[in-house]
């Protein structure tokens, strides 16, 4: 029995020591702790750069139990942008007031979606990923289906503002100087001048807006 017991010890790592230890204080595993590691993960080093056993070990489950919850790598991985794409693209109520402008309005969404990117770095890196180089297990389906209605506010008022411009193109832009203003911070190193004009969502929607109407100046 002891050589048994030296021979567990000297067999187990690092992380599955660690994973050991988080399932005696957390108890039953649920789906929810399983999302929750595997989206740190996932926008951490992207779909795949994460192994299952890297999943199982930041979760603290077997690779087996972590199968039992979710059939694949895969289907894990839509289960995490899906959660974290539906909870990000529900346009606020009272986000535009009824006297705004239209470019007010085109203010406010930006400012609306730079807010969302910096609220949540987990969710910005996912969203992020799936921009730069969408996965053929989801393609541009989760895209679409979640931010169809903010898609189609910006388009709208991209239209009535820019009633020449290419849609789509316009669009693009937007969202590139969303995520850029959002995470390039350091640009300021190059531009100092620039960190006061571009220190809060607002500010930044404001002269994103300025910037897609009449260009620099």
């Amino acid at each position: 029995m002891k050589k048994n017991a030296r021979t567990s010890a000297r067999t187990e790592t690092p992380a599955t020591a660690k994973a050991t230890v988080r399932r005696r204080h957390r108890g039953v595993t649920t789906d929810m702790d399983i999302l929750d590691s595997a989206e740190r993960l996932f926008a951490k080093y992207g779909y795949d750069s994460v192994s299952t056993k890297q999943l199982a070990a930041e979760t603290g489950v077997t690779i087996g139990a972590l199968y039992h919850h979710f059939p694949s790598k895969e289907a894990l991985y839509n289960a995490v942008t899906e959660r974290a794409f539906a909870k990000h693209s529900i346009l606020p109520d009272d986000l535009f007031a009824a006297d705004d402008s239209k470019e007010k309005k085109l203010s406010r969404l930006i400012a609306w979606f730079i807010a969302n990117l910096a609220a949540d770095e987990t969710f910005g890196q996912l969203l992020q990923r799936e921009l730069l180089d969408a996965r053929a297990v989801n393609g541009d389906g989760l895209i679409r289906k979640y931010f169809s209605k903010p898609t189609t506010r910006f388009k709208t008022l991209l239209g009535e503002l820019l009633p020449n411009a290419n849609l789509d193109a316009a669009f693009a832009t937007t969202l590139a100087l969303c995520i850029g203003f959002a995470n390039l911070k350091g640009v300021y190193i190059m531009a100092p001048g620039a960190r006061q004009l571009l220190d809060s969502p607002d500010n930044i929607a404001d002269y994103a807006t300025r910037l897609l109407l009449g260009g620099l100046h």
